[in-house]
């Protein structure tokens, strides 16, 4: 399977107007176990990962290890949000690798203490710029289920378009649904917020490379 690289640069950190984001650390757990508990009822009718929640806390750890390894090897970039005085864990986005094709999918999911601030579509819109700016891909996609409506109209925002509808096409933890696929395309990425998200990345060695 091929992977989609990031040329220009692996982002490591991205500072926005109001958010600090970077790559999950086993030392999150206590942050991450307790956003997660708080936000299951919230997260679990639209998050898939939900299905293996909620985890113990050495199981978190070994989740925590497995993303940063992966985000290392250049297969996923899954990274947390906090505020910008990294105080207070907000939520994750992440750009995701799954088909080996050369786009790259972005998901996320917002503690349910911290939704209604425009943090989602913030974090999106820079992750967005970071896959078209750094990856150099040619698409980025979303995917949601029709009831997740927030979703769909944070694709709208932040430059996406509703391309199709897949009949019972997801596994979510609520069962099988309709799957929708939203998509951005580099030839449509000027003039989107995703272009013009205030934004800075930096590489693992703190040099920044937008």
């Amino acid at each position: 399977m091929s992977r989609v690289k990031m040329p220009e640069g692996v982002a490591y950190r991205i500072d926005t107007e109001r958010l600090l984001i970077r790559c999950w650390e086993p030392t999150d757990v206590v942050a991450l176990r307790d956003s997660l508990d708080r936000s299951d009822s919230h997260l679990r009718p639209f998050i898939p990962f939900m299905k293996n929640e909620p985890r113990t806390y050495p199981d978190t750890v070994e989740l925590l290890r497995t993303l940063r390894a992966s985000f290392d090897r250049d297969e996923h970039y899954r990274y947390a949000v906090f505020d910008a005085r990294e105080e207070t864990l907000l939520g994750e986005v992440m750009l995701l690798d799954r088909h080996g094709t050369g786009e790259l999918e972005l998901g996320y999911w917002l503690d349910v203490d911290h939704t209604g601030h425009g943090y989602a579509t913030e974090a999106s819109a820079a992750l967005t710029r970071i896959a078209f700016e750094l990856g150099k891909v040619d698409r980025v996609e979303l995917h949601c289920v029709p009831a997740n409506t927030a979703s769909g109209a944070l694709a709208t925002r932040v430059g996406y378009t509703l391309e199709t509808t897949l009949r019972n096409r997801s596994n979510y933890p609520d069962g099988v649904q309709d799957l929708q696929i939203w998509t951005l395309f580099a030839s449509e990425y000027d003039g989107t917020l995703a272009s013009k998200v205030q934004s800075r990345a930096f590489d693992c060695c703190g040099e920044r490379i937008i």
